[in-house]
């Protein structure tokens, strides 16, 4: 498997996980408070930032009635799909200022488009990454373009089956990728513990060949260290002020004041993972081993055995792991009571 360079960040195994702060859309219009939003997770250490290039109304069609559901901190609440979007949409211009920000604070900035118009803007803008969505898994022309800017791009794998993961990978590398990450997705949000199914990033990586990563959406912060745990090479989470404000995708929004810890938890998982078998800092200090030492007085021509020998530290006779040359072989010499036996005092039967 080969790491995936975004921005300069390396994602893959035998690299740390990579944190993304995720701002979305949360800032609806506000331009200048996005620009806050990322600023805080750069300042809590974020590496890489990532948000959507939500630019033209049209990629949801008027008049349909679709509706779409979402979750909040207090309940639910449903809305036009299409006005949701229109009270989203931000002109290319605006988007601009967040790449340049990006570019001053030196930290790379991904994000999911919805168009090729939005890709041209990413690549021009200088984005480090393409996000495919989960719902655009299938979107063959949308990858096939994504893919052919060079870029790496990230999938979103979330209730989709293997095999459209599969293709859509296939078809990025087939069209010149600059490398593929594939996150999983558990679906809903905010997902239960339940719906998880974590295991299935190994299978993506084992089967695919590439990084992999999870698209956070637990209302929490614990599935990002079982994550690290199971090998996932980027956790993407959203951050926000307040993730119980009354808003699409925020309840599983880490708060902003917390993510310093996260990024400090996430990292600290990862160093524990280390290596098997464990490699050791050389030389060790062995000075609490036992050796062997007289219990009580021992004479001349004794067998050694449990009633006579003890074990304590520091070994500084014979080690312990010798026991079974000793037992049974006879002192060489009488021996007092809490003195170290040594070799020497071994009469070692043939």
């Amino acid at each position: 498997m080969k790491p995936v360079s975004i921005g300069g960040v390396m994602v893959g195994d035998g690299h740390p996980p990579v944190f993304v702060a995720e701002i979305g859309t949360f800032f609806n219009k506000d331009i200048e408070l996005a620009e806050c939003y990322l600023r805080a997770a750069v300042d809590a250490g974020a590496p890489v930032l990532k948000t959507e290039i939500l630019h033209d109304a049209d990629v949801c069609l008027k008049g349909t009635g679709l509706r779409h559901e979402y979750r909040h901190a207090d309940g639910i609440k449903v809305e036009d799909y299409r006005a949701l979007i229109e009270r989203k949409v931000v002109p290319l211009g605006d988007y601009r200022r967040l790449f340049s920000l990006c570019e001053e604070l030196r930290v790379p900035l991904i994000a999911t488009v919805y168009d090729v118009e939005g890709i041209d803007f990413l690549v021009e803008a200088g984005g480090a990454a393409i996000k495919i969505a989960r719902d655009n898994i299938n979107n063959i022309p949308l990858i096939r373009y994504a893919a052919r800017t060079g870029r790496p791009v990230i999938f979103d794998a979330g209730i989709v089956y293997f095999d459209e993961v599969a293709r859509a990978v296939r078809l990025a590398q087939s069209e010149g990728v600059g490398g593929v990450v594939v996150n999983h997705h558990p679906g809903a949000n905010p997902a239960p513990p339940e719906v998880h199914n974590m295991r299935v990033m190994q299978t993506y990586k084992e089967a695919l060949r590439v990084p992999v990563g999870l698209a956070c959406h637990y209302r929490g912060d614990e599935i990002l260290y079982l994550a690290v745990g199971m090998g996932a090479n980027l956790l993407e989470k959203g951050v926000v002020d307040d993730p119980d404000r009354i808003e699409q995708d925020l309840v599983s929004a880490a708060r902003l004041r917390d993510v310093k810890e996260i990024v400090r938890k996430v990292s600290n998982c990862w160093k524990a993972i280390g290596q098997a078998p464990a490699r050791h800092k050389e030389p060790r200090d062995l000075s609490v081993r036992k050796g062997l030492v007289a219990k009580r007085v021992i004479a001349a021509g004794e067998v050694f055995a449990l009633d006579n020998v003890r074990f304590s530290w520091p070994p500084l006779g014979i080690s312990v792991e010798y026991w079974d040359l000793v037992a049974a072989s006879r002192a060489a010499r009488t021996i007092q009571a809490n003195e170290v036996i040594r070799w020497s005092d071994v009469r070692l039967e043939r």
